[in-house]
């Protein structure tokens, strides 16, 4: 990797991964990581934001979980809190947490 997020501070929400495999919240925060940032890795189920962590710190990177539903405000304020306190700073923002709504009758499953 190149180092082009070295120094740098992300939040990735949706860093765990619901099923087998390695949905987009994880592969951001890993690829965030190998770049060089420390990453504080959201999901609402602190056990699969503890796997990414666990894959960053293997590949000596730097990360922490935050166990948080960002569909409620006081917790994505709080996310932002700790990543300040863990970390100094927040330089770079995804989201990639999903809700799944399903709506009866649509053939495509949402």
């Amino acid at each position: 990797m190149t180092g082009r997020l070295a120094g740098k501070v992300a939040i990735v929400t949706g860093a765990g991964s619901r099923g087998e495999g390695i949905g987009n919240g994880k592969a951001a925060a890993v690829l965030f990581a190998r770049e060089g940032a420390r990453v504080v890795c959201a999901d609402q189920v602190a056990d699969r934001a503890a796997e990414t962590v666990s894959m960053i710190s293997a590949e000596g990177g730097t990360a922490s979980v935050f166990e948080c539903d960002v569909s409620h405000r006081e917790r994505c304020q709080q996310l932002a809190a700790a990543a300040i306190e863990r970390y100094g700073r927040v330089e770079v923002l995804t989201v990639d947490a999903g809700i799944t709504i399903t709506i009866p009758g649509n053939p495509y499953g949402g």
